[in-house]
């Protein structure tokens, strides 16, 4: 079963940058533990607090699925949310 669960912290995030200039996580550090990214989804933008954020809606290797924030003016990321299986938070 899985649970969403509000996070809303900042992370570390790998990114690969595309030749057309699309950033694509694949990789990020949250709570002290390394989590792989096997598959981006949905890509969206979102006005919060005044400033553009890049949103990616990403699943881990193991088969979580996270909502990562990016704002490129202070290169910031944040793991706004996760929709995670049978994982203490």
């Amino acid at each position: 079963m899985r649970s969403e669960v509000l996070i809303d912290e900042p992370v570390d995030v790998l990114v690969r940058m595309l030749p057309n200039g699309e950033v694509r996580p694949t990789s990020f550090l949250w709570r002290e533990r390394s989590r792989y990214v096997s598959d981006v989804g949905r890509q969206w933008e979102e006005r919060i607090e005044g400033r553009t954020v890049r949103c990616f809606l990403i699943m881990t290797v193991d088969n979580n699925t996270y909502e990562l924030h990016w704002d490129p003016a202070g290169n910031r990321w944040t793991v706004h949310r996760g929709w995670l299986r049978d994982m203490a938070v």
